[in-house]
């Protein structure tokens, strides 16, 4: 017999519900109380847990509330209510163990906190966690960038021979008194036929890009590439064996032998002839030019920015100074003045002198005199030839009678200059400008020391 009283103290005691809804379990457990003999025990237990179970489920929706009590189905054990605040504590359903005969288990709810660990309720992991892989996207979605510009392109606008200056992709166009030719890609095998083109290109690209270079090109007295030519492949003038090497472009200057040139545009080798400068600014077009041809725009640009500061600074310091005459001879069989349009005459007149060959109606190389010197009464006398002959002459020079009046020889102004400066037409002609003003002026670059211009990769 189920002890009523009791329930009934218990379900109004510790649960807060109203009076009907005990009333109603009460009359259950009566009516179940007429076949306790019918049933069984056992049975008859079952159903009231069930009821139960029932009832407080009732509850639950209600707005009662459930008070924090913990039932302990085990006879040991008293039942014991939590201290903990109601909003830690979790429901959660707890049996037995299986060693309670089957009639003493009872399913009861019980509350517990979260801070406090319970025995009877543990998560067990059926299977070690195994990191999860997340998918890769097999393609990326494309998003246009706007190509950024590594250098000026503004500074091949006016570059002519460049057909079309807004194009720096490949293939591109040049137009040289040969003609139009195309490069389709940035070339790789390269020639040049000029000592000038070559210092140039030295100064924008891997030397190795070159296929070969003459004997002269090795001679440090003329050659600013000499280092870079001495283990390098050297061919002879044989215009067949510049084919052999099969370059995709060849470089000449205008003094290039026409027919030279012909034979390697016969054969399908495009030949661009482009005009180098006597003067230094000058120059700077046709570094622009080759650099756009081969792909260096950006060394070209840094190779032009870096000769105009250098002529700049000549030019400043040079202001309004008195420009002595200056004569630049040399003599192989015979002696040769450097007039206008000559690199020498170009030299003497970007250092702050006058060129008095040109001065005195001379162009180009023109042989002259003893008496010829004298009539030009050069204040300076300079000698760009290599130095064993160079040294030669300029004794000569010294000792001649009829020069003895000339103030060049007079004052003892007769200097070697080094021909690999004073004699091409490259970028290195610049080094001869600051070297002969410092000649002309001396106290005006007292303390000014020229560096030499690198090559590509130093």
């Amino acid at each position: 017999m189920v002890d009523r009283c009791n329930l009934s103290i218990l379900l109004k005691g510790r649960l807060v519900v109203d009076e009907c809804k005990v009333n109603l379990v009460l009359k259950i457990i009566e009516s179940v109380e007429m076949f306790p003999r019918l049933i069984g025990v056992r049975l008859l237990v079952v159903m009231m847990v069930a009821f139960v179970a029932m009832f407080v489920l009732a509850c639950g929706e209600g707005d009662s509330e459930i008070s924090t009590t913990i039932v302990v189905a085990q006879p040991t054990t008293k039942a014991e209510v939590s201290d903990e605040p109601e909003s830690t504590k979790v429901p959660v359903i707890t049996e037995l163990t299986a060693d309670e005969p089957e009639s003493t288990k009872v399913p009861v709810t019980t509350e517990l906190t979260t801070d406090e660990p319970v025995s009877t309720v543990a998560a067990v992991a059926t299977e070690k966690p195994v990191a999860t892989v997340l998918p890769v996207a097999t393609m990326a979605s494309v998003v246009a960038i706007e190509p950024v510009n590594l250098f000026d392109e503004s500074r091949f606008t006016d570059v002519e021979g460049i057909v079309d200056p807004t194009n720096f992709d490949w293939p591109r166009s040049i137009e040289t008194s040969e003609g139009v030719i195309t490069i389709d890609a940035p070339p790789v095998r390269i020639h040049s036929l000029s000592l000038g083109h070559t210092e140039i290109i030295a100064a924008l690209v891997d030397f190795d890009r070159l296929t070969a270079v003459y004997s002269f090109f090795a001679d440090p007295e003329q050659s600013n590439v000499a280092e870079l030519s001495s283990d390098h492949k050297m061919i002879g003038f044989d215009p067949e064996e510049v084919v052999a090497l099969e370059p995709e472009v060849i470089v000449a200057s205008r003094f290039t032998n026409a027919d030279t040139v012909a034979l390697m545009k016969d054969v399908g080798i495009p030949v661009a002839r482009t005009n180098l400068e006597n003067s230094a600014l000058g120059n700077v077009p046709n570094i622009l030019l080759i650099g756009y041809m081969i792909g260096a725009e950006v060394e070209a640009i840094a190779l032009a920015d870096e000769i105009e500061a250098r002529m700049q600074f000549i030019s400043d310091v040079l202001a309004y100074s008195d420009k002595p005459r200056v004569l630049s001879v040399s003599k192989w069989t015979s002696a040769f003045a450097a007039g206008s349009g000559s690199t020498e005459g170009g030299i003497i007149e970007q250092s702050g002198g006058i060129n008095a060959a040109a001065d005195s109606g001379i162009e180009g190389h023109q042989q002259v005199s003893i008496e010829s010197i004298a009539a030009m009464n050069p204040d300076v006398i300079i000698v760009p030839q290599p130095r064993d002959g160079a040294d030669v002459f300029i004794e000569e020079l010294r000792s001649s009678t009829v020069l003895a009046e000339v103030p060049a020889v007079k004052n003892g102004e007769i200097y070697y200059v080094s021909p690999r400066l004073h004699t091409t037409l490259s970028h290195w002609n610049v080094r001869g400008i600051e070297e002969l003003a410092m000649l002309l002026f001396p106290s005006k670059f007292s303390g000014v020391t020229f560096e030499d211009f690198v090559q590509w990769g130093e």
